[in-house]
């Protein structure tokens, strides 16, 4: 069996060193691959990055045995120059040709000095520091400069060679913080100018982060509350809140907050002083420029005075209605002094001129019940034009114009009082504050409203207030004088009704024999046919007769008017034919009609039978007929009676001169006429005697005309209802 050959050590050797020689080619051109790649990067990343060698700062450090950089650079300013000069710059990339304005790397080799400023060697110190202490690396923000002098801001970040893996190599990584601190500056400025304007605006302001957390509140918040940072900021500024307000306002608020939604709302803050005035905050959701929640912004504004305002027109708007709705004036302020308490007074009180000059205090409202025995007493110290001139009723009394005193202290009381007695009083009330504005119309002051705030509220009078008790003294006095004139002229017409109804009856007294006379001397003459004087004298007497029957009528009206404004008018009702009835007028005014050449028609369905007044209802057919007649111009007149359902209806037409649009709404009032009295006579009463005959009776009238073509009368009454009828 053969042997198999064995191959010689040497053989082994050389075939294995040519392998292993082999893979090390292999592996340092994988290093220099990689070597080449990073060198790639670093020269194209847009991050300067530069290499430098402190070895020989290092060394001279450890001869000196240098262990505290900091401390001996601090012992020895001169030092951290000279340090700085031993340390050499072997490489950068092209991002740190660009930044520094290089135009090759040769420009930047060499010492730091080019490119380091006074602030930058705090950092070099730094960098020392870590070195000598192991740490491999740092970061820190500084500031360098160009080669051609600009100032850049930027962050320095130092590490060890890991590469070389030598401490006295170091890549140091410069970023340009221009922009970003540029941005910052910008947001620090835009801050400064929104703090400066917050801080200047005439409201308060604030603004809370995303957790709805106070951040900001604005000087005048500061100022008004009397809070400080610490005490308003985050959930603090509650605190200024009134108790009963501060939970409904944080609901309302964090209820917003959590929909992202604007909001509004009222709430009592407390002031500096500690009174609660009332505000009004309003805030709006803040947005970045991705849409993502900021927080909130918003504004509080002070509106007491705006509030008291509406509060106080509320209460003119009030008044307003109690001033109108009585002529009785003792009624009407005695009311308005009530209202007046406690919205504008803590004491109302109301003084008023009588006919013969004295002064009567009609009316003392209190808000405190307590005090009701106190204003019994102040009754008897009203304004006196005897009294002291600086009494504040009295001045505005005497002067005719409001008296404002904000301020009352007790020592002064005595110099407004009429004596020992009242003062006593009014130091009883403890006024603090006082307006008397007096009651002026038509030139004249026919009292005073005195309006007081005592130390129950503590509330003082000022310009708002003051106006709006003026403004409700010319609504009092306009009331007052108006009250005072309507009873004016109701004790004139009374009077006048007084001299009618007398006048009247005298009137009618020599009437009545004066017209039997005159009817007795018709029918003599009549009997005297032979006579050459009696168709004249017949005559004479038939218009002596016409005429005094027409001056009756007219003082029947005379007297009607004056029972129906003194209610005496009386109704007898009875059953009445309505349409019989209006046969026999329309027989006895025939001759009247021939006279004014007029015709005469009625229409009568049948009987039209009710409870009607005989008298009065003759007088209403009467009057429509003699008016027909009268303003008829000597055309036809017509009349119709008819049943129209449970109603009788009378219409009375004629086709004269009409009456003109605007005076058919006036012609049923006392004294009014549609013509003109000169033409036609009379005194404008019988159309308003028949409306309220009518009204008594149940019944109404209507007009309808056109002008030149006739008017139309319609009255209706009321059937008796048949039996079973709903």
């Amino acid at each position: 069996m053969p042997k198999a050959s064995r191959k010689s050590p040497h053989g082994r050797r050389g075939k294995d060193s040519g392998e292993e020689r082999t893979r090390l080619l292999r592996r340092i051109a994988e290093l220099e691959e990689r070597e080449a790649h990073a060198r790639h990067i670093i020269q194209a990343v847009g991050v300067s990055i530069w290499e430098e060698d402190f070895s020989r700062v290092l060394e001279a450090l450890r001869s000196q045995g240098i262990r505290d950089v900091r401390a001996h650079c601090a012992a020895h300013p001169d030092f951290i120059h000279q340090a700085l000069e031993r340390v050499r710059v072997v490489s950068v990339n092209d991002a740190t040709l660009r930044m520094f304005r290089a135009s090759s790397q040769e420009e930047l080799f060499g010492s730091l000095h080019r490119v380091f400023l006074p602030e930058t060697l705090s950092v070099f110190t730094e960098e020392l520091a870590a070195l000598l202490e192991g740490r491999p690396f740092l970061q820190a923000e500084s500031v360098v400069r160009t080669l051609d002098g600009q100032r850049l801001e930027v962050l320095f970040s130092f590490a060890w060679d890991a590469v070389a893996g030598r401490a006295d190599r170091v890549l140091v990584t410069l970023m340009d913080l221009g922009e970003r601190k540029a941005a910052e500056r910008a947001l620090q400025e835009s801050e400064a100018r929104f703090r400066n304007m917050a801080d200047h605006a005439p409201v308060m302001m604030w603004v809370t982060d995303t957790q709805g957390m106070c951040t900001y509140l604005n000087r005048q918040w500061y100022d008004f509350t009397g809070q400080t940072e610490e005490m308003g900021l985050g959930f603090g500024w509650l605190n200024a809140v009134h108790p009963e307000d501060a939970g409904p306002a944080q609901a309302i608020f964090l209820d917003a907050h959590a929909r992202r939604e604007p909001f509004r709302l009222d709430y009592r803050l407390r002031r500096a002083d500690g009174e609660y005035r009332w505000a009004i905050d309003a805030a709006a959701p803040r947005f970045g420029p991705g849409g993502e929640f900021l927080g909130y912004i918003g504004s509080v504004i002070d509106i007491t005075e705006r509030r008291r305002r509406e509060e106080l027109l509320s209460f003119l708007a009030e008044t307003g209605t109690t001033l109108a709705s009585s002529l009785d004036y003792t009624t009407t302020l005695s009311t308005l002094a009530r209202l007046a308490v406690p919205t504008l007074a803590d004491w109302c009180m109301v003084d008023v001129v009588e006919e013969d000059g004295s002064v009567r205090r009609v009316e003392v409202s209190v808000a405190d019940a307590s005090d009701a025995p106190l204003a019994e007493q102040a009754r008897g110290f009203p304004a006196r034009p005897d009294g002291n001139p600086h009494h504040p009723p009295t001045t505005a009394l005497l002067e005719g114009r409001s008296v404002l005193l904000p301020e009352m202290p007790p020592e002064s009381l005595p110099s407004h009082a009429h004596g020992e007695a009242h003062a006593r009083m009014m130091a009883a009330v403890r006024p603090v504050s006082l307006m008397a504005v007096p009651l002026v119309a038509r030139g004249r002051t026919l009292g005073v409203l005195t309006f007081i705030f005592t130390v129950r509220s503590g509330r003082r009078y000022g310009a708002v207030e003051l106006a709006t008790a003026e403004d409700l003294a010319r609504r009092a006095a306009l009331s007052l004088d108006n009250a005072r004139l309507y009873r004016d002229a109701q004790r004139a017409v009374r009077l006048r009704d007084e001299f009618l109804s007398v006048a009247s009856h005298e009137l009618k007294t020599p009437l009545t024999p004066l017209a039997l006379k005159l009817q007795l001397l018709v029918r003599e003459v009549r009997a005297q046919r032979d006579s050459p004087i009696f168709q004249r004298m017949l005559g004479h007497l038939e218009v002596s007769l016409r005429q005094v029957r027409k001056l009756a009528e007219l003082v029947e009206g005379l007297l009607d008017v004056t029972r129906i404004s003194s209610g005496q008018l009386r109704i007898e009702a009875e059953v009445v034919d309505l349409a019989a009835l209006v046969r026999e007028v329309v027989s006895r005014f025939q001759s009247q009609a021939e006279r004014a050449g007029c015709s005469v028609t009625l229409e009568v369905d049948g009987s039209v039978v009710g409870q009607w007044d005989r008298l009065r209802l003759e007088q209403v057919v009467s009057n429509l007929l003699s008016n027909a007649i009268k303003y008829g111009a000597g055309r036809p007149v017509s009349l119709r009676v008819q049943t129209a359902g449970t109603q009788a209806r009378l219409v009375v037409r004629d086709h004269g001169i009409g009456i003109e649009p605007h005076m058919l709404p006036r012609i049923f009032h006392k004294f009014e006429r549609g013509v003109s009295e000169r033409h036609y006579g009379g005194l404008g009463l019988g159309l308003f005697v028949t409306q309220q005959i009518l009204q008594a009776l149940e019944g109404t009238i209507s007009a309808e005309s056109t002008p030149g073509q006739g008017a139309t009368f319609t009255v209706e009454l009321p059937l008796p209802r048949t039996p079973g009828a709903p």
